[in-house]
Parts: C-alpha cells; sequence; structure tokens
C-alpha cells in the first residue's frame, strides 16, 4: 500500500515546482547597504555612434560582493532617455540604481495606441531592433 502514496507524493512534488510564486530576477532587486561602494574605476568613454547611447560601467553588488560591471552600448529609443546606473544616496545608506529606459513623451505612448488602432487588414510592418526594446 506504500506504493500508490510514494508515487502520488513524487507526482506531487514533481509538478509543484511548476506553481510557484513569482520572484523578482536577482537584477530587479533593491539592494540598500550601509556602507559607501568602492569608488568608481576609471574608463573610457568611447566616441559618440550614431543610434547608440553609452551605459558606463559601475559596481554591481553580487552575492556580498561588489563586482565590476563594465560600460556598454544600448541601441537608443526614440522617446526614451536612459538612466545611466550608479549609487544613491539614501536615508539608509546607498541604494543601487541599475539602469533602465524611462519613457519621456507623451508622443510615446500616444503612438503605442494609435498602432494598436490601425487596421487589422494592414500587413504588419517588420522590427528588426524588436528585441532590443
Amino acid at each position: 500500500m506504500k506504493h500508490p502514496l510514494s508515487i502520488a507524493a513524487i507526482i506531487a512534488g514533481r509538478f509543484s515546482t511548476f506553481i510557484s510564486s513569482p520572484l523578482k530576477e536577482p537584477d530587479e532587486i533593491d539592494v540598500v547597504l550601509r556602507s559607501a561602494p568602492p569608488p568608481s574605476k576609471d574608463e573610457i568613454t568611447p566616441s559618440p555612434r550614431a543610434g547608440m547611447v553609452w551605459s558606463p560601467g559601475f559596481w554591481n553588488y553580487v552575492g556580498g560582493w561588489y563586482v565590476w560591471e563594465a560600460g556598454h552600448w544600448e541601441l537608443d529609443r526614440h522617446d526614451q532617455q536612459y538612466q545611466k546606473p550608479g549609487w544613491q544616496k539614501v536615508i539608509h545608506g546607498w541604494k543601487l540604481q541599475r539602469g533602465g529606459w524611462r519613457v519621456t513623451s507623451v508622443n510615446f505612448i500616444k503612438s503605442g495606441l494609435a498602432a494598436k488602432g490601425q487596421d487589422d487588414g494592414a500587413e504588419p510592418r517588420y522590427d528588426p531592433l524588436a528585441a532590443f526594446r
């Protein structure tokens, strides 16, 4: 009689992993530390490129250690502004502000709504950079 029960327990344990509470990605967790991060490394800022935005390097906090994340290029986005990563002084210490894109124009929202309202018979346009937006 133990076999049906143990098999049911295995199956229940196997499928319980599929139903897990949504957790934040490690990059999305807010990091606030009492001590200041190390001073930034001197990084050579490359010359500007058309359609690209330079994201400078910063000290990331991973597993209890400061890890230097080197600077990299980001594709420029229309009606959005890139917020550079870095550490910000807050009341309880230092908070890590991760870089990311912020909407700066209402036109961006209006154009998205207008695109949804377009004729369904129209052929959708191919956007080769959609994965980066």
